[in-house]
């Protein structure tokens, strides 16, 4: 018989009715940023509802999420492996974190003053944030995107510095800047951090 741990987490896609969530983790998102001395990443709307929508329509919107809800306690010892793709819902789940994956290029990342690692082919990670309810949101979400895809790219701040240092640490490479332009919020920053990763064969994760 398995045994479930309510403190394993996992991914699965977004469907229209998780919005409700996805809106609310952004929302304590940017309020995170604003705490931290970084208000104008994301300003007070980004990201947007169609952005959103967009997101979960294309297939792009992941989520993290675990079991914790609703006072759901792990059992003692329980261990928590490194949460991978299951299509499932947990009978007490919570969203802990969210992030949109694109396969392809992108038009962002064009132009850069500095340069990539390479021009091989790359996933793109964005809108990465977290609940605040769980530890390790972000590195989770950058160690599945590393085990499944070799070449990634991801940009975040110039005042982010908790997500710089979780690229830094997960072995990511600060490349240069790039420009996000945002015509409906100009108060946003324009001005981003580009960072790659592209691990070789037979590099661990």
């Amino acid at each position: 018989m398995q045994v479930f741990n309510p403190a394993q987490r996992w991914l699965r896609h977004a469907g229209m009715d998780d919005t409700a969530s996805i809106e609310s983790v952004f929302a304590r998102a940017r309020q995170a940023m604003v705490e931290a001395g970084n208000p104008n990443q994301w300003g007070a709307k980004y990201p947007y509802p169609d952005t959103i929508s967009g997101d979960i329509s294309g297939r792009h919107a992941m989520l993290l999420v675990d079991d914790m809800a609703d006072g759901a306690q792990a059992a003692p010892g329980a261990s928590v492996e490194r949460p991978e793709l299951e299509e499932r819902r947990g009978e007490h789940e919570r969203v802990i974190g969210v992030f949109a994956l694109f396969d392809g290029v992108d038009p962002a990342y064009g132009q850069i003053e500095g340069s990539w690692l390479d021009d091989d082919p790359y996933m793109t990670v964005h809108r990465v944030a977290s609940s605040g309810e769980a530890k390790g949101v972000a590195a989770d979400i950058l160690s599945w995107c590393m085990r499944h895809h070799s070449n990634v790219r991801v940009d975040t701040g110039l005042q982010n510095h908790a997500m710089q240092h979780i690229l830094e640490s997960n072995g990511f490479t600060r490349c240069g800047l790039i420009t996000m332009h945002d015509s409906r919020d100009p108060s946003t920053e324009h001005t981003r951090i580009a960072y790659q990763r592209h691990d070789r064969p037979g590099a661990q994760v």
